[in-house]
């Protein structure tokens, strides 16, 4: 059975000394200072505690303090027998000290906003791309708060002057585009919700009505069919490195699949005995279905019925531009992109434009054209509205004009004249 007594350090002190406890079990022994501290004149030898009497009244406190650490003492050995089913002295003497000395308390450091932020990236469940997003967008903070602000920027900031300050920042300091400032935007509402949910702010600021996402329509390039013809018919054989990058491209010109799906197809994927191509989503988790082009079929075939490699997409877009040189993709094209608050006018090669998103934005407006069914479309390519969906169709004038032209409120081969 396990005891607890108590001795003085130094019993013929002429001064206070030392109280410690003295663990006793089976032949083992353990001595451990109570931090408590007695003049050996007020020490009872036979009870081996504290004298208790109208001179020692203060002994009474000290006196609970010594049974509360004699209990605590045998709880902590109990639970210690317990959990080894055997007694190892060091780590029980360890326990002992941790019951009569607790260490202190450590207190959690307060979450920051940019504490905040780190969580987040490291415990969402995104895709990779969004993820380093998140991260330009916390190194773009970073530079706003070290530039702009006297203390680091932190969740109360977040609201109306905060929003019209890191615009000026943005446009002004690091001549940032608007659908950039704007992507940080949407970024920052996402940390905030998630510091609101997790209880580390109540800050709302980042709800005001002003507070809002900037966007412009980008001049961003679609490839018709004849261009994409003209790229699957290129002669890469000598050349396999961009015969597996021009195969890719084309299949997500013909299925508009993103890049994060488009990077995993396997032979898996192809279904509907050869006639189908079938994916769940990485983006949304949705099942989408989509029936083969037959640029698509020859690729397979050629391939022995499975996609090519992919990969990364930054390499990708570097080989699509050299690719598209191959193809003679020499139309000028005119941009305009409002950076730093200024309109910007350029103006490009095609071939220069070209990237992997070219593939879903080719895919959407050659449908559209087709005169397939926008709702058709955005089974494909994941749309839920047709207002976010036609931001992707990418037709000109003159196109939109052909298009109109075999309608029948255009195709009227007479007018009635009214005679006068």
């Amino acid at each position: 059975m396990a005891t607890v007594q108590f001795i003085l350090r130094d019993p013929s002190a002429k001064k206070k000394t030392s109280i410690y406890a003295v663990f006793y079990y089976d032949q083992e022994m353990i001595k451990i200072s109570t931090g408590k501290n007695i003049d050996p004149g007020e020490w009872d030898k036979s009870t081996r505690l504290a004298k208790e009497t109208q001179r020692y009244k203060v002994n009474e406190k000290l006196n609970s303090d010594l049974r509360e650490i004699r209990d605590n003492l045998i709880s902590s050995f109990d639970s210690h027998l317990k959990r080894n089913k055997a007694v190892f002295v060091n780590e029980l003497q360890a326990e002992f000290k941790n019951v009569i000395h607790p260490p202190a308390e450590i207190k959690p450091d307060r979450i920051t906003l940019f504490k905040c932020i780190k969580e987040y990236i490291n415990t969402c469940n995104k895709a990779t791309r969004t993820k380093l997003g998140y991260g330009t967008t916390y190194n773009t903070l970073k530079r706003y708060s070290g530039a702009m602000l006297k203390n680091e920027l932190d969740f109360d900031n977040i609201g109306r002057d905060f929003y019209n300050d890191f615009q000026r920042y943005c446009f002004e300091v690091e001549n940032l585009a608007i659908n950039t400032f704007g992507g940080y935007v949407k970024n920052i509402k996402v940390f905030m919700d998630y510091a609101n949910y997790k209880g580390y702010t109540t800050n709302t600021g980042h709800r005001d009505k002003e507070f809002k996402k900037t966007q412009e329509t980008s001049d961003t390039i679609f490839l018709n069919d004849s261009e994409l013809e003209t790229i699957y018919n290129l002669d890469l054989s000598e050349n396999p490195r961009l015969d597996r990058v021009r195969d890719l491209f084309i299949i997500g010109c013909h299925t508009g699949l993103r890049y994060s799906d488009l990077s995993q197809l396997n032979e898996r994927n192809i279904t509907g005995g050869g006639t189908k191509l079938t994916v769940r989503t990485v983006k949304t988790g949705e099942k989408v279905v989509i029936p083969l082009h037959r640029q698509v079929r020859a690729i397979l075939k050629k391939r022995d019925g499975a996609p090519p490699n992919s990969i990364s997409n930054q390499k990708m877009n570097d080989y699509l531009k050299e690719l598209g040189q191959k193809a003679e993709l020499n139309e000028t094209v005119s941009r305009s992109i409002t950076r730093g608050g200024l309109k910007v006018e350029t103006s490009l090669k095609k071939w220069e434009l070209i990237t992997v998103h070219t593939a879903r934005r080719s895919f959407a407006t050659n449908m559209y054209l087709a005169d397939v069914p926008s709702i058709s479309i955005m089974k494909i390519t994941g749309h839920r509205t047709e207002r976010s969906f036609l931001k992707y169709v990418k037709i000109t004038a003159d196109q939109n004009a052909d298009k109109l032209s075999t309608h029948p409120r255009f195709a009227q081969s007479q007018l009635k004249v009214v005679a006068g």
